[in-house]
């Protein structure tokens, strides 16, 4: 009989996992609409059933997952963080259930309905509904600072940000993610209209360095304008006021300082400013960082093609007065002729294969029945330590082969266990379930298997360390309040 494969032992992976796929579209529902019985009903549930499952992962994962009251019920930070990734698990195990037991491409996962997305660049009300029509997908979207932004993603709050940086986005990003460039993206300054540089058609930096300045920080806490100095290799101005991007505006409406800009994303627009090009054409690039385990690459590329093709419009749209420059018109000619390509190698993408249908994904008892055979290394010894008989254990996973319409066992006259491929599937899985714990989102007690139908189940979870172990190097991700409201159209 072969051997068991070696699968991480506590705390390296969890020996039961503290939600299952119900679980989380009932969180779902919740964070779509606010109403607990309302949310009940789109999970399927009675509110007083509802309730209960929500008390019951409260205990399973130590965490408070919702705020309950008179009207509203609402995701906490906790719950948000939980929804997130434990969609990023179960589609971590789709994934590997197409690649490694059906076969198919690393790309085999259907586009999720609602996309969860911080953006430190206000979007245009127009983009969430070309998304909802051209892709047929709803982006919940959560404004900040790009700094925060990156938290969020890295926090498994979102699945997807869209932001500036003046380096590799992704360094910022201490977890798997995927970029897609959506702008190079050059930089102006704004002026009060009685400057007197505001006649110039360009200014320099080093004209302005004794000017009052108002920044924004980047992805890694680095002062804009600082950065865009020094890479001029000029020194900074003395007087830099950094906020954020709202009160940036603000500053620069009143007049209360100059700042640097984008022609291309929201700036701000008033008769008492006017916006210059910079002789050293000072640059910041603009891109989408996706999940790739719930973010297939065909619907990335096609959302940072919409993102272009939106920035793009918009400065035509108000700036075409720079279109006299020539700079500004190779500038633009440049970024189309990008746009173009990017746009025309999305849609030459396959769409990828199907997942199966909600009723044959694979979910926490599927799982934990053939862990239980990979490490004990047969039937008879899983059966034994999950407390059944070895025919019943063989019934429940030969009705999930039929469910699933897979082989996962081998039978021979030396005995039952599992195919090769099954194994590789429980090999990947070790790896998410380790991810899940290093995010603080696993029980760490065991638990006894749910019966054969017409029995009862008996779980024992215990309680979750909350936050759970931070990385070197690393602070604790923040924990803000983040429940944006769905934009588009269902």
């Amino acid at each position: 009989m072969p051997s068991a494969i070696h699968v991480p032992s506590v705390p390296d992976r969890l020996t039961r996992l503290p939600f299952s796929r119900p679980d989380l579209r009932l969180l779902d529902a919740i964070g779509q609409c606010g109403d607990l019985a309302e949310a009940a009903r789109r999970a399927g549930l009675r509110a007083a059933a509802a309730q209960r499952r929500l008390d019951r992962l409260d205990q399973a994962t130590g965490l408070r997952l919702t705020s309950r009251g008179a009207p509203a019920t609402r995701l906490s930070p906790d719950g948000a963080r939980v929804l997130v990734a434990g969609r990023r698990f179960f589609r971590q195990v789709d994934q590997a259930v197409q690649t490694e037991i059906y076969g198919r491409g690393a790309e085999a996962l259907n586009a999720p309905r609602i996309l969860d997305i911080a953006t430190a660049e206000p979007l245009m009300e127009d983009l969430v509904e070309d998304a909802a029509d051209t892709l047929g997908i709803l982006l919940s979207v959560s404004h900040d600072t790009p700094l925060q932004v990156l938290r969020q993603l890295d926090g498994y709050r979102v699945d997807a940000a869209h932001t500036w940086g003046l380096d590799t986005l992704s360094h910022a990003v201490d977890r798997t993610v995927r970029t897609y460039d959506v702008l190079d993206d050059p930089l102006w300054v704004t002026l009060p209209v009685g400057h007197p540089l505001a006649g110039r058609a360009t200014v320099s930096l080093a004209d302005l360095r004794e000017e009052n300045w108002v920044s924004e920080a980047g992805p890694r806490a680095e002062v804009l304008v600082s950065r865009v100095y020094r890479s001029a290799g000029l020194t900074p101005p003395d007087r830099i006021q950094v906020t954020g991007a709202s009160v940036a505006r603000g500053m620069l409406r009143r007049g209360d300082a100059i700042g640097l800009g984008s022609p291309a994303c929201p700036a701000v627009f008033a008769p008492s400013l006017v916006r210059r090009s910079l002789v050293e054409r000072p640059r910041r690039a603009a891109g989408l960082l996706v999940d790739p385990a719930v973010v297939p690459g065909a619907l990335a590329q096609q959302l940072a093609a919409l993102l272009t093709a939106r920035c793009l419009s918009r400065f035509t749209e108000h700036h075409g007065e720079m279109l006299h420059d020539p700079w500004w018109a190779e500038w633009l000619r440049g970024q189309r002729a990008a746009l173009e390509r990017r746009t025309a190698e999305a849609l030459s993408l396959q769409a990828p294969p199907a997942l199966p249908d909600e009723s044959v994904q694979v979910d926490v008892e599927d799982l934990h029945l053939l862990r239980a055979v990979a490490d004990h290394g047969s039937i008879n010894r899983a059966a034994a330590v999950l407390s059944i008989s070895q025919s019943a254990l063989t019934r429940r996973i030969h009705r999930l082969e039929l469910r699933l319409g897979a082989r996962l066992l081998l039978r021979s006259s030396r005995g039952t266990d599992l195919t090769a491929p099954t194994r590789q599937f429980l090999a990947r899985l070790a790896a998410f379930e380790a991810e899940l714990h290093a995010v603080g989102l696993t029980a760490a007690g065991d638990s006894v298997p749910a019966a054969e139908p017409g029995g009862s189940a008996q779980r024992r979870t215990s309680r979750a360390v909350r936050g759970g172990p931070v990385r070197p190097g690393r602070a604790a991700p923040e924990r803000g309040a983040v429940r944006p409201a769905v934009a588009g159209r269902s």
